[in-house]
């Protein structure tokens, strides 16, 4: 069992997991794939008549080689065990190949969600999500996330599956999905519609799911 399903409660489910984006990966280790490439060209150029009678440079060429994997190795590792999830209760970080730190922001205590994408996270399929919360840590960033709309979408049905991590979103849930309440009891559509507009400013619907919902209640009219 790893250290990230050891932390999980007793029936918490895991809906979303994920490495930072392959783009971190490829930063830490270009130095290391270069100087791959320098040995595997030194050792090509000298060892061409074979390696009993290989040169010095080929010898050093082999050392670059296994010296660019040796130093490849940590930041391989380090990105291996650098964990992004989702389960139905809280979003998890674990970090670390020793030693181990890990920061979870509980679903019911989450304000806001805010997604940052650059161009090139917009065209390689990466952004940064950042999680605020009412705990003490504040703020949970999630850098390199890959697919970042999919993890919060995985957020947001975790969050409606629990009744909401905001005030906000049980409200418009329960409008939106329970029967009808008897018109003593039922709210309003403007409340509805503001509930609605504090999802979608919060992050918490796509635009084509906010449309959709505010159809629906409009068409109650």
């Amino acid at each position: 069992m790893s250290y990230v399903d050891r932390m999980l409660a007793p029936g918490e489910t895991v809906l979303h997991r994920t490495l930072r984006h392959w783009i971190v990966l490829a930063r830490w280790i270009a130095g290391a794939v270069a100087l791959a490439v320098l040995g595997a060209v030194m050792a090509s150029l000298y060892g061409l008549g074979g390696w009993q009678g290989a040169g010095i440079g080929a010898w050093v060429g082999v050392a670059l080689f296994v010296l660019a994997g040796l130093l490849a190795l940590p930041a391989l590792l380090r990105w291996a065990t650098e964990v992004y999830l989702v389960t139905d209760r809280r979003v998890i970080r674990v970090e670390g190949v020793l030693r181990k730190q890990a920061l979870d922001s509980g679903l019911a205590k989450v304000n806001d969600v805010r997604l940052t994408q650059t161009v090139a996270g917009r065209l390689l399929g990466y952004g940064t999500l950042e999680i605020i919360t009412a705990s003490e840590s504040g703020i949970n960033r999630l850098e390199y996330l890959p697919r970042p709309m999919a993890f919060k979408k995985a957020m947001m049905t975790a969050a409606e599956a629990r009744g909401g991590g905001t005030a906000a979103v049980p409200a418009v849930s329960t409008a939106l999905s329970a029967p009808a309440p008897p018109a003593s009891s039922r709210r309003s559509s403007a409340d509805r519609l503001a509930d609605l507009d504090e999802m979608k400013r919060r992050g918490l619907l796509s635009d084509d799911e906010y449309r959709a919902k505010r159809e629906a209640i409009l068409g109650e009219l």
